[in-house]
């Protein structure tokens, strides 16, 4: 059995003793009570919420906004029973798999009747009645709108119909775009992809492959929250400007045509201050789960256009938490992420965790920047500590000179009059990163 199906079963073991907890509590409630046929139901009413229409909701991350309005007439509303493998063929995207083995039967059948609807450009979609209360819509939502990187034709803005009890019985869309126009772009998106994956082979590692297309993403887009399209993996892909909802999705959608499992997470992350909304992907590599920032790896900066971070790549949660918070979304599971074993510094052996050594670490830095052509040394510290030394080390003026001068001109072998006369340098406080660009004629 997978680890998802006993999480699966216990979450639905601690639902039915809920729900036996409740009648347990409605039955305590009228036992003080008069005897009467209809009185029991009575009672259990008190366990639902009222609907309220005045209430709101707005996810700062995925900028969705929810109104409400409450039904006159108490009455069933017709919907779409739609089979798994009617969704299947629409939709068998290992994103949307993931996220669903963790719904309940019936929320796994909303699921579909929302996908089909916006699929089909249905303005009015009618879901499974007496599932989904008013304060879980904004979640499922929220679930749905970043686990489908090729629905890029719906707006942020929902209108929730509501019974009197508080349950939601349809969810009415607004769209970007008319059928033709997503249809068009879905093609033109197809097309990007299948260009992109032209530069991955069968003998590459799950590794290299993840790292191929986070380069790519990295080096063909730039972030740009007035971009056309700002908030989707077409915007990231086809026209190369987007935000970190369009890196996230160009991720998913790549990962998932690669055969790479890869899922998004909601959240808040700040490198300074405080957080604010923000997503982000997670990725197997090897059967281990990894978190990735791939907007964040692009940074905006003066580094030049060829600039790639690794500071958020293949990185475990302990790390990954020191600027990122997953947020509570009750439809919305995370796996662990404790490996290092994909972490870029610990691949290519650039991790320092004695920081008077630092400069034995940017030696190999200083190499494989060589090696790669790209002018780029990187390494990471373990600790702040490490880090601490390693900047005093390698920055602190000694004679008008710095140790990583001396350092990167004995590393490269140069004569006195082909000396490197300039760098520059980045240091991440949080995670603990130092970044050298240099200047040389072999690179």
């Amino acid at each position: 059995m997978s680890d998802k199906s006993v999480r699966r079963k216990n979450r639905i073991l601690v639902l039915a003793m809920t729900a036996a907890a409740a009648l347990s509590m409605a039955g305590g409630l009228y036992a003080g009570g008069r005897s009467g046929d209809n009185q029991p139901y009575k009672q259990v009413l008190n366990f639902f919420s009222p609907a309220d229409p005045g209430a709101t909701y707005y996810d700062e991350a995925t900028r969705t906004s929810i109104s409400y309005e409450v039904e006159e007439k108490q009455e069933k509303k017709p919907t779409d029973n739609v089979t798994k493998e009617e969704f299947d063929k629409i939709n068998d995207a290992f994103v949307s798999e993931y996220f669903l083995d963790y719904l309940s039967d019936e929320e796994q059948k909303v699921y579909h009747q929302l996908y089909k609807g916006i699929y089909n450009f249905e303005e009015t979609i009618n879901i499974e009645n007496n599932v989904l209360k008013q304060d879980d819509i904004g979640e499922f939502i929220v679930l749905f709108t970043v686990s489908n990187p090729y629905v890029n034709y719906i707006g942020g803005s929902y209108t929730i119909s509501l019974n009197k009890k508080g349950f939601v019985t349809s969810v009415s869309v607004q769209y970007s775009f008319d059928r033709a126009q997503a249809e068009k772009q879905r093609h033109e998106l197809d097309l990007k992809i299948d260009t992109v994956l032209e530069g991955l082979n069968d003998s590459m590692s799950d590794y290299d492959k993840v790292k191929y297309l986070h380069d790519y993403i990295v080096t063909h887009c730039t972030y740009d929250d007035k971009a056309p399209q700002p908030y989707s993996a077409y915007g990231c892909l086809v026209q190369g400007r987007c935000v970190c909802e369009g890196y996230t999705k160009a991720m998913l959608a790549l990962c998932d045509r690669a055969g790479i499992n890869a899922i998004p997470v909601i959240g808040q992350a700040g490198e300074t201050g405080s957080g604010q909304g923000h997503i982000w992907n997670m990725v197997m590599i090897d059967g281990k789960w990894y978190n990735f920032d791939v907007t964040w790896d692009d940074p905006v900066g003066d580094m030049g256009d060829g600039y790639i971070r690794y500071d958020y790549y293949g990185v475990n949660d302990d790390q990954f938490e020191r600027t990122h918070t997953a947020d509570k979304n009750k439809f919305m599971h995370y796996p662990s992420a404790r490996s290092k074993d994909a972490d870029y510094f610990e691949v290519n052996g650039l991790v320092c965790d004695d920081g008077r050594r630092a400069d034995e670490t940017m030696a190999k830095a200083i190499k494989l920047a060589v090696q790669n052509g790209d002018g780029l040394a990187r390494i990471k510290c373990t600790d702040k500590d490490a880090y601490k030394h390693a900047l005093d080390l390698l920055f602190e003026t000694n004679d008008g000179t710095t140790e990583m001068f001396a350092l990167l001109n004995k590393t490269l072998l140069k004569k006195d009059e082909d000396k490197v006369l300039r760098y520059s340098m980045i240091q991440n406080d949080e995670t603990y990163t130092i970044t050298v660009r240099f200047e040389d004629s072999a690179v």
